[in-house]
């Protein structure tokens, strides 16, 4: 189940974040989104510790709390999605099938965001 999705510009500028839950949830929600950012520009700064991935867009789980889990994915103009789930069932190959297809309608809906700024 995704409780929030959220994206960021290249400079870490939130574009859209959107919490699916009750409102007392949604400040600790966008705290783990923004916390998820450091995570991220930490895989891609450090290429020595991130090993492949960061040749990749999918870094993968970003990290796991006690409810949730936290995933991430890049576009090639450094915008980046979050995407926070409930479900800690979720499997790698399940969030990476939701992102593409999640990426590509934004990019039709919303072309502005995906931009290179």
């Amino acid at each position: 189940m995704i409780v929030c999705v959220a994206i960021f510009g290249r400079q870490n500028n939130p574009l859209y974040i959107q919490s699916f839950t009750e409102a007392d949830d949604g400040l600790k929600l966008h705290h783990i989104v923004h916390c998820s950012l450091d995570v991220v520009d930490e895989r891609v700064n450090n290429p020595k510790k991130s090993g492949p991935m960061l040749n990749e867009t999918f870094p993968g789980l970003l990290y796991p709390t006690e409810i949730y889990k936290v995933y991430g994915y890049l576009t090639n103009t450094k915008v980046k999605f979050i995407l926070v789930t409930l479900d800690l069932d979720v499997r790698d190959a399940d969030v990476r099938n939701f992102q593409i297809p999640f990426t590509c309608q934004v990019k039709r809906s919303h072309p502005e965001l995906l931009q290179k700024e």
